[in-house]
């Protein structure tokens, strides 16, 4: 009996692993050295890298998103 050598994909969306562009997109098309920026001054998590290439997990950018909501909400209360 031998063990398949695929990789099965995530089983939650959250799961997922975005290159950065694909971060870009979803951060409203911004670039993708803007997205360096942001990692660089921590407001994004250090990347996973495959093989050579950058990778954030779709929940660091959900959670991304939760942030500057609960910034806003918190300015907006003052």
């Amino acid at each position: 009996m031998t063990m398949s050598s695929t990789v099965s994909p995530p089983l939650k969306e959250e799961d997922r692993l975005l290159d950065l562009e694909e971060v870009a997109k979803m951060l409203g098309n911004i670039s993708t050295r803007s997205v360096r920026r942001l990692i660089a001054r921590g407001d994004l998590p250090r990347p996973v890298k495959v093989l050579s290439s950058p990778r954030l997990y779709h929940s660091d950018i959900l959670a991304y998103f939760e942030r500057l909501k609960m910034n806003r909400a918190a300015q907006g209360s003052h």
